[in-house]
């Protein structure tokens, strides 16, 4: 070589040549969950994922509920006594409910969000992870078939559309009101169960019999706009875990759900003119009720007067 120079090297190999390319901190999707919006998770377990939700990701507005009875989930689940303290000592609380159907969410005067001041507003997001009849039969087609009618059923709830057919969920919900067999979609001045441009998120495991269940085609059919959908990481979700409908296994047998992979669907409700006009015409109303508490705007007569209207 030449004076104050070093020999270039040849590498023995192509492998040391060309080292293997590291996946990109930008190709992980983020997380499709704000922290100021208002969620509710639908069909939680031991409700660990409503709890990664609020302590890891700082989600300030989360109701979770769960369609099995409160003590059918103590039994099924030993670490939800441990959960449950710790989403009731946050500051807000979690809301936590429990015997609730997803097919019937709007059904639920329980589960209409209201804001700080007490007034009523839609949900900006509407979560169902892994959902899942279990076990109602050894037949693929027929697993296949009541798992189709409970996304439809969840669907049509988020947007409280009158569903066509009983749910294959289970039975009616303990400690909720009776849907009624005529339901409009919205009655008037009611503020919609779910914002028009809001998010229906539903995750499923890949692969067969939950790539039979078509579920794009099932959202698209009641009217939702689909969106994306994209790899679902358990890592995003630090202490969630996956649980099954027939509770814990004893001696930790069975497969785990965080060694599968999963995908993320999200959904999006288009707007209506009829429903896009009730939601203005509500959050209006909001923001003139704040006033009138402020000393300004109306006065409270007025606001008498139109409650007793409504």
């Amino acid at each position: 070589s030449k004076k104050g120079t070093t020999p270039r090297t040849t590498p023995k190999s192509k492998k040391e040549a060309i080292p293997k390319a590291q996946p990109q901190a930008s190709q992980k999707h983020e997380v499709p969950f704000g922290a100021y919006d208002n969620i509710l998770l639908v069909g939680e377990g031991d409700f660990s994922f409503a709890h990664s939700l609020c302590t890891e990701h700082g989600c300030a507005n989360v109701t979770a509920t769960s369609f099995d009875a409160g003590e059918d989930v103590e039994i099924k689940y030993s670490q939800f006594e441990k959960i449950q303290s710790d989403l009731l000592e946050l500051t807000p609380p979690v809301p936590i409910h429990h015997s609730i159907d997803a097919t019937k969410l709007s059904a639920y005067k329980s589960l209409r969000h209201k804001n700080e001041d007490g007034n009523e507003e839609p949900w900006d997001t509407v979560a169902f992870m892994f959902p899942h009849t279990g076990g109602l039969s050894t037949d693929v087609n027929r697993q296949v078939r009541a798992n189709q009618a409970l996304l439809v059923g969840f669907f049509e709830s988020c947007l409280e559309m009158k569903s066509t057919k009983p749910s294959a969920a289970g039975v009616q919900a303990k400690d909720g009101p009776a849907p009624q067999k005529k339901k409009k979609k919205n009655s008037s001045g009611r503020m919609p169960f779910l914002k028009v441009g809001g998010k229906v998120i539903v995750t499923l495991f890949e692969g067969s019999p939950y790539t039979l269940w078509n579920v794009r085609d099932l959202a698209r059919h009641t009217g939702l706009k689909v969106v994306e959908s994209f790899k679902f990481c358990f890592a995003d979700y630090p202490g969630y875990s996956h649980v099954r409908t027939l509770g814990t296994i004893k001696g930790d047998g069975g497969w785990k759900g965080e060694e599968r992979e999963a995908r993320m669907y999200v959904f999006e409700k288009v707007a209506t003119e009829p429903e896009q006009g009730e939601e203005k015409a509500g959050l209006k109303e909001n923001a003139a009720r704040k006033k009138m508490r402020n000393g300004d705007g109306l006065k409270r007569g007025r606001e008498s007067d139109e409650d007793e209207e409504d």
